[in-house]
């Protein structure tokens, strides 16, 4: 009685297997820069901030690590970066995106990226937009 759902495993784990897209790398100029730490500079929408960082990018992922410790990692828009002064994504602190609908984590405050309370209480359509320029 063990056989058979083993044979149906080895009959539905293929085709589930031929469902899953491949995972694509970033690149640019037609290079993969996926897992090399870059520096660069992220501007946040919200505030108009721009911050001195390192950026690392995976898949269609990017890691913005802050000097204060922070980080936080965004989905981006495109995986192919034609312009390494204008590369976009969405996430917010203590997020991690899923899909491009769907994130998990813990809500945090954003008092650390210097902004007041009073901007966040109303809804800001910008809110986890960010652009990223590769130094």
């Amino acid at each position: 009685m063990l056989w058979l759902p083993m044979k149906v495993l080895g009959l539905v784990l293929p085709v589930l297997l031929m469902l899953v897209p491949p995972a694509m790398a970033v690149e640019f100029k037609g290079q993969n820069i996926d897992d090399r730490k870059l520096p660069a500079r992220a501007y946040y929408y919200a505030t108009g901030g721009v911050y001195k960082v390192q950026v690392r990018f995976h898949h269609k992922r990017a890691t913005i690590y802050f000097d204060n410790g922070n980080q936080i990692t965004i989905q981006l828009n495109q995986e192919a970066i034609a312009d390494s002064n204008n590369i976009e994504g969405f996430g917010k602190l203590g997020q991690y995106p899923l899909s491009r609908t769907f994130s998990v984590g813990l809500m945090y405050e954003n008092n650390w990226l210097g902004s007041s309370d009073s901007q966040f209480q109303q809804s800001n359509p910008l809110d986890g937009l960010w652009k990223i320029s590769l130094e």
